[in-house]
């Protein structure tokens, strides 16, 4: 079976690449995904598969129904663009001002129906259920979070959730396993230094939140390296500091916005009180007053420990041990981490660099491409999990 599947997906290559680039090219903000799921729905439809729209407002769902009524696996995919310009000059470049897909989604799209395209022609060898997950803005709007909250993983329940994401710093052909964390909980911080506003030539008069503020920078940025295990990972970044409208002036307040990451709970709550620690100490220290607000992002990204064997046998099996590589977790972050909250799973990596190609540049860079190479590359890939997780034997 194993020259069977690669031609049977190989056969549907030129179709991959053309979905994948028309969903380039009309590139959708997150909970705006109208066109692209509209896209979604017709394809699984004249798959034959149960279409369910409207969950997360544009996210759509689809279902296999096997022949014996065992295990449900889903997969998933995310549909939304990012607000950037591209840059790259390709013939399939976006086609909106202001959006582009500069982060592959596009091609997590056409990877899925890829997916559906082949178990929906063998759908008599199927034992169990598999269901199709596509939902909206995973970049910061957390359509995952909504999509589990509206009961994506019930009717039927989900047993187990497989997602993947190109990678562009593997080159395409290899696939990127966690074992267990892979992503870090995305948390948000605003701070507001208020002082006593003045004339620049008279300070003494003034409470300078310029002059806390770049205490408080310094100290900010101490709390990793003093207040973390060094065994541990986590990372404080200020991203904006806002305040003052003229030379000569001293304001009366300072503005700060900041993310931190983390890999536990427990490091996630001492950066948190930490923070406000710190900025209680520095405004008192100046006799100024605070506001201080912590945002709880998306939440780290823990990935079931034998479902992380399983893709790694799977791909093991198929590719060559030799194209699995085990990376360290990344401060970046993911709401597919809601599924596996609730589900056992896993979420691994697609490489998706080539370097002679020119392919080599970060998401969220208006230069980002893809070998397409990964879309008949990653149909395979996904195949050999639902076929290893039901016991289905096809490959």
């Amino acid at each position: 079976m194993e020259s069977s599947l690669r031609k049977k997906i190989e056969e549907m290559k030129d179709w991959l690449v053309e979905v994948r680039r028309a969903i380039h090219m009309q590139p959708e903000l997150g909970f705006e995904e109208i066109e692209t799921s509209r896209l979604v729905s017709e394809w699984l439809e004249r798959f034959g598969l149960h279409v369910k729209r409207g969950l997360a407002k544009t996210g759509v769902v689809g279902l296999l129904d096997g022949k014996e009524q065992s295990r449900t696996v889903a997969i998933r995919a995310d549909m939304d663009a990012l607000p950037i310009d591209e840059a790259n000059s390709v013939p399939y470049a976006s086609r909106v001002k202001g959006k582009m897909h500069a982060c592959g989604h596009d091609a997590h799209v056409a990877i899925l129906l890829g997916v559906a395209k082949f178990f929906s022609s063998m759908r008599d060898r199927v034992k169990g259920n598999i269901k199709w997950i596509f939902q909206p803005a995973e970049e910061g709007g957390g359509g995952g979070r909504v999509m589990v909250e509206e009961g994506v993983l019930e009717n039927p329940k989900v047993d187990a959730i497989f997602g993947a994401h190109v990678f562009p710093f593997l080159p395409v052909g290899k696939v990127g396993i966690y074992e267990r964390e892979g992503l870090a909980a995305t948390d948000r911080f605003t701070i507001k230094i208020i002082g006593k506003g003045g004339h620049a030539a008279t300070p003494h008069v003034s409470k300078d939140p310029i002059l806390a503020t770049g205490h408080l920078i310094t100290q900010i940025h101490s709390i990793v390296s003093r207040n973390v295990n060094p065994l541990e990972s986590a990372v404080v970044t200020i991203g904006k500091v806002s305040g003052g409208t003229a030379y000569n002036i001293i304001p009366d307040e300072v503005e700060l916005l900041g993310t931190v990451r983390s890999l536990n709970s427990q490091v996630r709550e001492t950066l948190k009180l930490r923070i406000e620690q710190v900025v209680q100490g520095i405004v008192q220290s100046y006799n100024m007053d605070y506001r201080f607000e912590f945002e709880y992002g998306y939440p780290v990204l823990i990935n079931d420990l034998e479902m992380s064997k399983l893709v790694a046998s799977a791909c093991g099996n198929g590719i060559g041990n030799e194209n699995v590589e085990i990376l360290k977790p990344s401060m970046g972050g993911e709401d597919f981490a809601y599924y596996l909250e609730k589900v056992p799973g896993s979420f691994f990596r697609l490489g998706c660099r080539n370097e002679e190609k020119g392919i080599v540049h970060p998401y969220h860079s208006s230069l980002f491409d893809i070998d397409e190479e990964v879309l008949p590359f990653g149909v395979e890939i996904f195949i050999r999990i639902i076929d290893q997780y039901l016991g289905l034997r096809i490959v």
